[in-house]
């Protein structure tokens, strides 16, 4: 019986055998893993999943060129390693593979392990053998592959060809019930508004559900199939011009060659009011319009005489429940699994840091529900550049929570005593998180952390130290990176700046190579 080792070593096997939808640069999320068992290739065997994403570089500045590149990527993620010897074959192998995959969801997922199951893997492959479960067994022993060569073994789950999601569900680390329903929606009413909070992860299922829908259609994945508007940058009429030139254009045209496939409109302000903007301008038939996704952090407020337009359905993500209450458990335990060491799969301190992560989320998240306003609610894709070890983790922190957390939260109260007077009891969120820092040693550190006071105490504009707060924010936080922005996006410029240590955080505008979440 073969003995299952799950241990963090790198042989990832190349898969040829995966279809790619266009030109693709072979990249790994994790950088290149040493083994660091003391077994040889032919006894241990690490296994993997490869998925071609479709990475949003850049948007055009223009409704004609309100165009999202979209650039194929393969990203590995590591699942774990099973020893080969020469009496197994491959029914053995199978079930080491299904095994090591069933162990993997749940760690990532303790909690329904993502709805998957050994049953979604479709087929492995090794030193270019490939194994379909359920098919015919290859001719050559697993041990006579794994003879070739440093190998490893490379899932691939079942997805559009099966007519399943578990592919998508994988990669998004979206519940399979949830990305049904999703999928179900568009496809049977191709046009869905994804509503709430910023940070919740609605641009980033957006970009792959646009990929599965691109998938499904068996078009490659070319410039201009999907378009991206942003309706912070672009107006409406901009975006009614365009659609009403599309609308034109398929009247026209028998062949879709040069037609969208899906129009994303990302950060609506008024989603009623687009929605029956949409219905306006896109009179050509209904089948052959593109797909609309859009999404809005603004609630859509629904009155019997006032709804989105019928032709639109609409999913509303909230942090205090799936997809978005869980997602960054999910992540950084996947995160977790891609570190370079083993010894972090078993380190208690490194454990015990990231399952603080989402206490502290969602603690922020109660602070702002009881002191702001729905404008200022806090997603857990703002975490998601949390490292992987201890000491990382510690300046990491303290950086994000001097720079970024604090002036947003500042800025949450004020807009909250303006709103609606003072809802509670003030309570300096710094006491918290002071009393349950997670790493070892923590006391030394708790005084490096500001103090965040009442709104009434504030003195200056955001980022400037009232009296009682004796802090030096002024010189790291000027008023004027603040004062001349939209609160959430600077917010959302504090926190990439954090982290990515860097230094100055008078930058006004976002840096096009980090990732939009």
């Amino acid at each position: 019986c073969p003995c299952l080792q799950m241990t963090v070593e790198n042989l990832k096997a190349e898969n040829d055998q995966l279809k790619t939808g266009g030109p693709s640069t072979s990249t790994s999320q994790s950088s290149s893993l040493a083994s660091l068992g003391t077994a040889s290739p032919r006894e241990s065997v690490a296994i993997s999943l490869t998925k071609t994403l479709s990475m949003s570089l850049g948007e055009g500045s223009s409704p004609g060129e309100g165009i999202t590149e979209q650039e194929v990527k393969q990203q590995d993620f590591f699942i774990g390693t099973v020893r080969v010897n020469g009496r197994m074959d491959w029914p053995m192998l199978d079930l080491a593979v299904g095994q090591a995959f069933k162990v993997y969801i749940a760690k990532v997922d303790p909690t329904s392990s993502l709805g998957l199951s050994t049953d979604s893997i479709y087929s492995y492959s090794m030193n270019h053998i490939r194994r379909v479960l359920g098919g015919e067994l290859p001719e050559s022993q697993p041990s006579h592959c794994v003879s070739k060569g440093p190998s490893g073994v490379t899932v691939t789950l079942k997805g559009l060809k099966e007519k399943c999601v578990d592919s998508l569900v994988f990669e998004t680390l979206i519940p399979k019930p949830m990305s049904q329903h999703y999928i179900s929606l568009l496809l049977k009413h191709r046009r869905l508004i994804l509503s709430g909070p910023s940070g919740t992860g609605k641009t980033y299922l957006t970009s792959h559900l646009a990929e599965y829908l691109v998938d499904r259609s068996g078009r490659d994945l070319t410039d201009g199939i999907v378009v991206t508007f942003n309706m912070h940058r672009q107006s409406c009429k901009d975006l009614q011009l365009y659609l009403s030139n599309l609308a034109n254009q398929i009247d026209r045209e028998s062949s879709t060659a040069e037609i969208p496939l899906v129009v994303i409109l990302d950060d609506i302000h008024d989603a009623i009011s687009i929605s029956e903007l949409v219905n306006g301008a896109l009179t050509c038939k209904y089948h052959k319009c593109p797909y609309i996704i859009g999404t809005t952090n603004q609630p859509v407020k629904m009155t019997p005489n006032h709804s989105l337009h019928l032709s639109f359905r609409m999913v509303t993500f909230s942090n205090n429940v799936e997809p978005a209450n869980g997602f960054l458990v999910r992540y950084l335990h996947r995160k977790l699994m891609e570190a370079e060491d083993e010894r972090s799969l078993a380190n208690e301190d490194l454990l015990r840091v990231l399952d603080w992560v989402p206490k502290l989320w969602y603690h922020l998240h109660t602070f702002l529900e009881k002191h702001s306003t729905s404008d200022f609610l806090i997603g857990p894709c703002f975490f998601l550049s949390c490292p992987v070890t201890v000491e990382e983790f510690r300046s990491w922190f303290i950086d994000l929570w001097n720079l970024s957390i604090i002036p947003y939260l500042q800025e949450g109260a004020k807009d909250g005593i303006k709103v609606h007077g003072q809802k509670a009891v003030w309570e300096d969120p710094v006491e918290w998180v002071r009393g349950t820092l997670p790493w070892p040693s923590a006391q030394q550190d708790q005084a490096k952390l500001f103090h965040l006071p009442p709104p009434s105490m504030t003195s200056g504009g955001p980022g400037q130290p009232s009296e009682a707060s004796a802090r030096p924010l002024n010189k790291e936080t000027p008023p004027s990176s603040m004062d001349t922005l939209d609160p959430l996006m600077a917010m959302l410029l504090k926190l990439q700046e954090a982290a990515n240590y860097i230094e100055s955080p008078e930058r006004e505008t976002m840096d096009p190579s980090l990732p939009t979440l």
